[in-house]
């Protein structure tokens, strides 16, 4: 046998070899690591060598997944020197609305002792996604039902707008009745202007009897002073009624609603853009409900809230800052896609307030920052729907959302008028 092919079979040998070997040890690592098992009743889509994160730190993998009766368990490889309390709370959660599983765990109590490497711990079963997503649907097929059937949530909503559009309709009475008084004065200014033009043009060309008064410098001068007077006055009429019709307002309702915590809530707001610029200020309530209510176990929300902002904004994003939810923050949408066809349909949306949180919630302690995030779909000029991942370093929870928006003209009308006080 010729060495050429004696290197060559060695080196093939030692390819396959070096090929097993990898698949074999894929699992190895150098770190050392205890054990803990954890129990659940379900792990759906957790797989073998996911991350386990204590206070979002990765500590440790999923080493690997085994049935024990009527229980899932866990194996948990935990990393050396990492210590786990006793009434730590281990749960399967996600990354986002689609991303991968991994555990979290939440640390215990120091005095109740340290987890022992092989023992045997309960998890926290949390819903699956595609239950949550099917419990959501149903949720939002309720919804529709009982506004169309006039349920109780669609009888109260009915009723709000009921009111709002007789608010409307006594605002835009208003501007009707003041309007041709408005547009009088206009015609009347200009009749005046052109006859005094025409008095001006006599005077300067001295004809007439009028002529005699070129020689009176101050008669000339107070003639000359009306009329740039009334052109004024003119100027500044016109303008007030082209504001009150550049004036664009909007109400603006968004719901939501937590499968997991089965808690709905409400945010009413009014939306107004000046005719200038790029700016538009919101004034409304977030979270409308009854202070009194009694709270489920997951509610954690806080109700009546003052939602006050400053925004700017483009064909492709939109920035406000103010008071979001009873608090400071600053609230960010964008549309990545704005000149697509179907994709300018999708808004991204982030908001980030109450910086310095820290208080008790229906018994439970919030130090984090309120971050929320979503994607929302606009179906028709006046609908969309949306979901949204709610206080995400706190609770975590998935929302449904449904936004009714709509242009009201009248208090458009009243807002041009408004502006003639100033």
């Amino acid at each position: 046998m010729k060495p050429e092919t004696k290197v060559g079979i060695f080196t093939l040998l030692g390819l396959v070899v070096l090929g097993f070997s990898l698949y074999i040890l894929g699992g190895f690592s150098i770190t050392r690591s205890y054990e803990v098992n954890v129990q659940f009743a379900d792990v759906s889509g957790l797989p073998v060598k996911a991350a386990v994160k204590l206070s979002g730190v990765e500590v440790g993998k999923v080493k690997a997944i085994k049935i024990e009766g009527q229980k899932v368990v866990a194996v948990l490889a935990i990393n050396e020197g990492v210590d786990l309390y006793k009434g730590a709370q281990f749960s399967v959660v996600m990354t986002g609305i689609i991303g991968t599983k991994y555990i979290k765990v939440v640390q215990g109590q120091e005095a109740l002792g340290l987890i022992a490497s092989g023992d045997y711990v309960m998890g926290t079963d949390e819903m699956p996604m595609d239950e949550q997503v099917a419990q959501t649907m149903k949720s939002v097929r309720e919804l529709v039902d009982s506004i169309n059937n006039q349920g109780q949530f669609g009888s109260e909503l009915n009723d709000a707008m009921r009111d709002i559009r007789q608010l409307s309709a006594n605002v835009n009475q208003l501007v009707m009745t003041m309007r041709p008084y408005v547009t009088q004065s206009m015609e009347n200014l200009e009749q005046i202007t052109e006859k005094l033009n025409a008095v001006m043009d006599a005077i300067t060309n001295e004809e007439g009897v009028l002529g005699t008064l070129i020689k009176d410098e101050e008669v000339k001068d107070q003639v000359k002073q009306s009329v740039s007077e009334l052109k004024t006055t003119m100027t500044e009429v016109k303008s007030f009624v082209g504001k009150m019709s550049r004036f664009r307002v909007y109400w603006d309702f968004d719901f939501f609603y937590a499968p997991k915590s089965q808690v709905a809530s409400g945010d009413l707001a009014l939306e107004i853009f000046p005719s200038s610029g790029y700016t538009y200020y919101r004034a409304g309530m977030a979270n409308i409900g009854n202070e009194d209510d009694t709270l489920s176990e997951h509610d954690y929300l806080e109700r009546n809230k003052l939602d006050l902002r400053f925004g700017l904004y483009n064909r492709w994003a939109d920035l406000s800052a103010g008071m979001i939810r009873g608090a400071g923050g600053v609230a960010l949408h964008v549309k990545p896609f704005y000149n697509h066809e179907f994709l300018q349909r999708f808004t991204a949306g982030v908001e980030f307030s109450d910086w310095g949180r820290d208080r008790t919630i229906n018994g439970r302690l919030f130090d984090k920052p309120n971050l929320s995030y979503g994607v929302d779909y606009r179906v028709s000029q006046y609908f969309s729907v949306g979901a949204w991942m709610r206080d995400t370093l706190q609770t975590n929870y998935l929302n449904v959302k449904a936004n009714i928006s709509f242009n009201d003209q009248d208090i458009s009308s009243f807002f041009g008028l408004a502006t003639m006080a100033r």
